[in-house]
């Protein structure tokens, strides 16, 4: 947090900007338009709303995330040359679920000041947002551990994925009209690709052995939902942690023993500690991509790729 406040300082007296005096985002949305033969820069917080634009826009748009690899959303915000790179693109493309409030309102008053063409969406308008099982941020107080927040994890529902395309699409339409036609066949195109792949979900997890999903991190209620899972979420575990006192374990034992499944699924993997000790209670360590990281630019794995091979190992350990 005091990072993103020196920063903000330095940005905002660098330009001789104010804060509170930015444009409203009614004002925002009356924008310029992309000239034809030029390509439409967005900007989004995490991978996975690049990617659908990428998908929508081909070869007419540049796509870039912000998110690193690895870093927690709910303690990460934009420095400087992350800033700069939200002003000078066309489209900005948030999550919309307040895992930006922390720096959003100020970083918006501060890029429509020098870049009032730039149009912000929200994804996530229209859909229904359910409560955030449990908060992951370990610097924050002790009231804002308690407050309640919503899941910000609905484009791992390809359905709701399908949602986020259309409103996507809108905006990119509104900033480059003469694309217009492109952009609609080739969301119709990849939307047909998720109607696929939620058949192929629906299908495969409707045969599994088991239907309960246990993760210590609530990445993928909206993906139980979809499919008929159960979604527990046990707190007294992380990647990296577990209960450390032996009188515990019989506790946790005995607390996994209700729900119907002998993997325990994690968002990164597991320290060896943390392995070790739920393969002591009968219990495997699988790995469920949340697709919210930068993806490099070789090696890149689309949404498309991700989510089948997150099908795949979830299967695998719903069967055992």
């Amino acid at each position: 947090m005091k990072r993103w406040l020196r920063n903000t300082a330095m940005m905002l007296a660098a330009t001789g900007v104010l804060m509170g005096t930015g444009c409203s985002e009614e004002q925002a949305q009356d924008v310029k338009v992309v000239a034809e033969g030029q390509p439409v820069k967005v900007i989004t917080l995490l991978a996975a709303q690049a990617d659908f634009a990428k998908e929508i826009g081909k070869d007419k748009v540049q796509a870039t995330s912000l998110l690193p690899q690895g870093e927690n959303f709910w303690q990460w915000a934009p420095i400087l040359k992350e800033q700069k790179d939200i002003q000078e693109s066309d489209l900005f493309i948030i999550n919309g679920a307040n895992i930006e409030e922390r720096w959003f309102k100020l970083t918006k008053e501060a890029v429509l000041l020098k870049n009032k063409d730039l149009l912000i969406v929200d994804p996530s308008t229209g859909i229904d947002r359910l409560p955030l099982l449990r908060f992951l941020n370990v610097d924050a107080s002790p009231e804002e551990q308690k407050r309640e927040r919503q899941d910000p994890w609905f484009y791992l529902d390809p359905q709701l994925a399908k949602q986020e395309v259309d409103t996507i699409l809108a905006a990119l339409v509104k900033k480059a009209p003469a694309y217009a036609d492109e952009f609609k066949k080739n969301a119709e195109a990849y939307k047909s690709k998720l109607d696929a792949l939620d058949k192929t979900y629906a299908d495969t997890l409707a045969k599994t052995k088991h239907k309960v999903l246990v993760s210590p991190y609530p990445a993928f209620q909206y993906l139980s939902k979809r499919y008929g899972l159960t979604y527990y979420v046990p707190n007294y575990l992380m990647y990296n942690d577990y209960p450390m006192d032996p009188a515990e374990h019989g506790k946790v034992k005995e607390d996994l023993a209700k729900h119907a499944t002998k993997s325990i699924y994690f968002e990164q993997e597991a320290a060896p500690r943390v392995q070790e000790f739920l393969g002591m209670l009968g219990y495997k360590s699988r790995i469920l991509d949340p697709y919210e990281g930068k993806q490099p630019t070789e090696g890149y794995k689309s949404y498309l790729h991700v989510m089948e091979q997150n099908l795949q190992v979830l299967a695998e350990g719903l069967n055992e």
